[in-house]
């Protein structure tokens, strides 16, 4: 059986995708309406959400735009608010939003960039794994949690000699991620919940951070292999259909030739 055919137990369900005006995210959000989802795409960037929905034509009115900084927990529990009272609940969740600062732990001035990978990337991702257990266990559905990690999750790469490390409060929000991940499969064991949760860790993607990355001076990163997004919705697709008794708890991808 096919994953087209396996995604047909997600057909007419929800599914809440964070940092949906991101390459990864909106490849998520994509893939996952085109299967029958409805999709909640959390996001501070609406217009890049409506260009996206604008794009998937006939399946279009299966993707909303929830305007919320998942960072700011009166605006989770706004968003999972109205996902409840329009749709009854949350069945999927795709904790994609993330972010990466160029700062140094060791500079000075840096205090605002530590803060905001920290809240982004493991506050913001606690947040709306909390409020969709709660919705999922009040229903008692066979929902599943999704996080996209990445490999700096699960090692801390040696930066070329000479050259400006790139590593920073990434890797180390990334780790969190990684332990967050075991944290949550225990709880949700001893919840008595049917509810499945994956870390998916990607290796270099072509999107939002390698263009940073280009922008900022850095031509390593030009010539890398990557990941297409694209690619990453593929295995978010692979990971939630697996059968009941099977749970995908890690799963990494790097594009053919990667050396990190």
């Amino acid at each position: 059986m096919d994953i087209a055919e396996r995604m047909k137990q997600w057909q007419g369900k929800v599914a809440v995708v964070t940092g949906a005006s991101g390459a990864i995210g909106a490849a998520v959000a994509k893939e996952l309406v085109k299967a029958g989802m409805i999709v909640c795409a959390l996001a501070r960037r609406r217009d890049k959400v409506e260009r996206l929905r604008a794009s998937l034509f006939d399946v279009a009115g299966n993707l909303n735009c929830v305007e919320c900084d998942i960072t700011v927990e009166e605006d989770v529990k706004h968003a999972y608010g109205w996902i409840e009272s329009i749709y009854g609940g949350v069945d999927l969740l795709v904790n994609n939003a993330g972010i990466v600062t160029k700062c140094l732990l060791t500079e000075k001035n840096n205090t605002k960039d530590l803060y905001t990978t920290m809240e982004t990337n493991i506050i913001g991702l606690c947040l709306c794994t909390r409020e969709a257990v709660k919705s999922m266990k009040a229903r008692d559905v066979k929902g599943h949690i999704i996080n996209i990690n990445s490999i700096f999750g699960h090692k801390v790469h040696q930066a070329v000699p000479g050259t400006r490390p790139l590593n920073g409060m990434y890797p180390a929000s990334k780790y969190a991620v990684t332990a967050i991940t075991e944290c949550i499969r225990q709880e949700l064991i001893y919840l008595e919940s049917q509810v499945k949760v994956s870390s998916i860790s990607p290796g270099l993607v072509e999107g939002d951070i390698v263009a940073n990355h280009t922008a900022a001076g850095n031509d390593l990163v030009k010539y890398m292999p990557k990941l297409r997004p694209e690619d990453v919705a593929e295995a978010v697709l692979y990971a939630i259909t697996t059968p009941e008794n099977v749970q995908i708890h890690e799963l990494v991808i790097k594009p053919m030739g990667e050396f990190l």
